[in-house]
């Protein structure tokens, strides 16, 4: 069976961004987030995530849970980064963790989590048939606010067939 996956903030922000945060109901296994990442996205009420993540808790895919004691570990990362990684380590090394931030993923590697975020998202999506291209998607977060590197968008293309 396929775990969990924890999600933090900026992945679940930029998949709303894209119009594409149904993508995360179709993976499979369920999809808790902590309390600091629910926080970090409802902050900014009127930004891409809040309204989508209501919607998912109000639907029932999406679980908050309480921050985990564990992410005290890390105090060099954020709260959102720090409670997903240690949600992580709570549900063991089936969970994945969804994470865009350099130092979190590195972290979560470093607990021996299996780690992707936004980019790989898409392209497993497109992979599995969910979506016929990223392109779109791709081009609808470059004209939101969420900062995503060229680089990176160059390479999700690439990975996706659409270079």
């Amino acid at each position: 069976a396929t775990g969990p996956v924890a999600a933090d903030s900026s992945p679940l922000i930029g998949l709303a961004a894209a119009g594409a945060f149904d993508l995360l109901q179709r993976l499979p296994g369920n999809v808790p987030v902590t309390r600091a990442v629910h926080d970090e996205v409802m902050a900014g009420r009127h930004l891409p995530g809040a309204e989508e993540l209501e919607a998912a808790i109000d639907a029932g895919w999406v679980q908050v849970v309480p921050n985990p004691a564990g992410a005290d570990a890390f105090v060099q990362l954020g709260p959102g980064e720090a409670s997903t990684i240690a949600l992580a380590v709570e549900h063991g090394p089936d969970c994945l963790v969804l994470m865009d931030e350099p130092a979190g993923r590195y972290h979560a590697v470093e607990a021996g989590l299996r780690v992707t975020g936004l980019a790989g998202v898409l392209v497993a999506a497109k992979r599995a048939g969910l979506i016929d291209s990223v392109r779109p998607l791709l081009a609808t977060l470059k004209r939101s606010d969420f900062r995503i590197s060229g680089e990176i968008i160059r390479a999700v293309l690439e990975k996706a067939g659409e270079a």
